[in-house]
């Protein structure tokens, strides 16, 4: 039977209406879940983006293990043991590790119950195996208290609450009270502090993203397509969107960015955040870190338009693989940034690193940071031609059931000194402790209850017993010169922190320095050597022979070695025949002289 011609046509038509809504659907989904008809400026700005959401992950990530995430709830045990490797001059003929640092160790074993709010620690300081000091800590609820266990057999507490009136009982004036909070939050969350939620995050995506993306023309984007680059050592097939403009333009983009985040309110309440944890405990502090920080944007600000000028070629890159980006490149005439991040199940990976490109010699920073479900690597690396520095932080986890061991390394090292910190530690959940400590009248004084003057009195006998005990550590345990080389070498503080904390002015320094200085000379007679080891032996701790021709004397601040002393007569005497020419060697961290070079001639 034949179909009328009027059925027929609207078949026709409506075959073909289906058809292209098939097309036009097809074109819609092609559009929205690949990147196929996307412009460049378009697909920049996506994975561009999409760094945000990176370093998000990995900020999350940061600190978070499962096994932490048990404790919280249950009572666990901790065994540690904390020792510090110090090399000077490592790789040298003057390699030396024999030092009092070296020697130490810490045990620490503890008890804690994060849900009843109550912890336990019980630290040995041990010297080549020895004890030489202990200390217990605890916490109980609001109650905190300290043990010196060598020198008294009671815990002193302290209520964490109404400390203005227990530190005016001790002495303090009215000044010095106002900076006294009347307790002390110590549950702190500083990452809290800092933490962006997804509405803020894609905010702030959204935000600078479109300044970045309004800010130039289509012509100013183009694709790299295919491209093999390397990510942590490993070839990847990537596409690569390019943004290229003039430092002007550049310039003019980072005054956009930087004019937003002035006034931004989700960065700004971080910071004001942050002060208000600083308020709590300085009431009285008005640093007004808000105001700060968008003094600085304006003085970069400043900076960049009086610089504005230059026609100087800069790209921006994105990298895409596999709809995810993976490296970010900015390079300029000056300098190269780049970044790297991958996102793998657990695993989370970045690296940025900052070139300079306008130094004849090598200037590059690096941070590098590796995190799965248990292990954490983050590693510094500064080099600055051939000088190279090097800091770095390993955590790794071994769990089985209810127990973990723990390793964790802090690491810092350069061209010829180098320092470990070791610490492993033993995990278990438990039932019950062992042996509970048990807080009473015998046991432990509560210094809160205390009247003023039985305060003071009791105060007065803990710090003169406790001044002593360390004293006594640093006669015969810890040189002190040891600690602060330790301190200054990985530079925790720099040469005038250190001279003020070892109580040397610099006029102090000077007269150290001039008794030194003045026995500098040429051609001096082996008399005037032994004269000179007369006066030098009170800091004369060692020596170190660098040729047949060279000598070096060590000296210290603190120490004496008198079989040195004897040595080096004993040496001169033997060789009376000989000239010397002296020259005095100075610390290049504190600008203390800490040795002296002796070279001997032929007569």
């Amino acid at each position: 039977m034949m179909m009328p011609k009027k059925k027929k046509k609207i078949l026709i038509i409506l075959s073909i209406v289906i058809f292209l809504l098939i097309i036009l659907t097809t074109l819609i989904l092609l559009y929205i879940y690949t990147d196929n008809f996307k412009s460049n400026s378009t697909l920049f700005a996506k994975y561009m983006g999409q760094n945000i959401e990176n370093i998000d992950s990995l900020y999350s990530e940061i600190g978070k293990s499962e096994y932490d995430q048990m404790l919280q709830e249950n009572k666990y045990t901790t065994q540690t043991q904390v020792n510090v490797n110090f090399v000077e001059n490592r790789g040298k003929t003057s390699e030396n590790t024999q030092n009092s640092i070296n020697q130490l160790k810490l045990e620490i074993n503890g008890q804690t119950d994060k849900k009843n709010e109550f912890e336990y620690q019980n630290i040995d300081l041990l010297n080549s195996n020895e004890e030489v000091a202990e200390v217990e800590y605890i916490q109980s609820k609001n109650t905190y208290g300290i043990k010196f266990s060598d020198l008294f057999n009671q815990y002193l507490m302290i209520n964490n609450e109404h400390l203005k009136d227990f530190f005016r009982k001790i002495g303090y004036t009215d000044e010095q009270l106002e900076n006294i909070p009347n307790s002390i939050n110590m549950n702190i969350d500083l990452k809290s502090i800092f933490q962006f939620s997804e509405e803020e995050w894609q905010n702030l995506r959204e935000k600078y993203i479109e300044i970045i993306s309004s800010s130039f023309s289509e012509e100013n984007f183009s694709k790299q397509k295919n491209q093999i680059i390397k990510i942590n050592g490993n070839d990847v097939i990537v596409n690569g969107y390019v943004l290229t403009l003039t430092k002007e333009q550049l310039n003019n983009m980072y005054i956009k960015v930087l004019e937003k985040v002035r006034e931004d309110e989700i960065i700004l309440s971080k910071i004001d955040n942050f002060e208000s944890i600083i308020k709590e405990y300085q009431p009285t502090k008005t640093s007004d870190l808000r105001k700060q920080f968008i003094e600085k944007i304006d003085e970069k600000i400043t900076n960049i338009i009086k610089n504005n000028i230059g026609t100087d070629e800069t790209k921006i890159i994105v990298y895409e693989s596999s709809k995810t980006t993976v490296k970010t490149i900015i390079e300029t005439s000056e300098y190269e940034i780049s970044m790297e991040l991958l996102s793998n199940n657990k695993d989370r990976y970045m690296k940025i690193s900052y070139k300079d490109v306008t130094s004849s010699k090598d200037q590059v920073q690096t941070i590098e940071i590796y995190k799965n479900a248990n292990q954490i690597d983050a590693n510094y690396e500064q080099i600055d031609g051939e000088n190279i520095k090097k800091y770095g932080l390993n955590i790794n986890e071994k769990i089985d059931n209810n127990k973990c061991e723990k390793d964790i390394l802090i690491k810092y090292e350069d061209n010829s000194n180098k320092i470990d910190l070791i610490a492993k530690q033993n995990i278990e959940m438990v039932d019950n402790f062992e042996n509970d400590i048990i807080l009473d009248e015998k046991s432990a004084i509560n210094l809160s209850n205390l009247e003023e003057e039985k305060l003071r009195a009791l105060l007065g006998t803990v710090s003169n017993s406790v001044s002593n005990k360390i004293e006594e550590l640093k006669q015969n345990v810890i040189s002190e010169q040891d600690l602060w080389n330790v301190i200054i070498t990985a530079g925790i503080v720099k040469e005038k922190q250190v001279l003020e904390a070892m109580g040397i002015t610099e006029t102090e320094k000077n007269r150290f320095n001039s008794k030194f200085e003045i026995l500098e000379g040429e051609n001096l007679e082996s008399s005037k050597i032994l004269t000179v080891i007369e006066a030098i032996k009170d800091n004369l701790v060692g020596y170190e022979v660098i040729s047949s021709e060279k000598l070096r004397l060590k000296l210290d601040r603190f120490d004496k070695k008198e079989e040195i002393a004897i040595k080096m007569n004993k040496l001169i005497e033997e060789n009376t025949n000989k000239k010397y020419n002296i020259e005095v060697e100075y610390d290049e961290k504190t600008g203390l002289v800490d040795g002296i070079l002796i070279t001997i001639l032929e007569k």
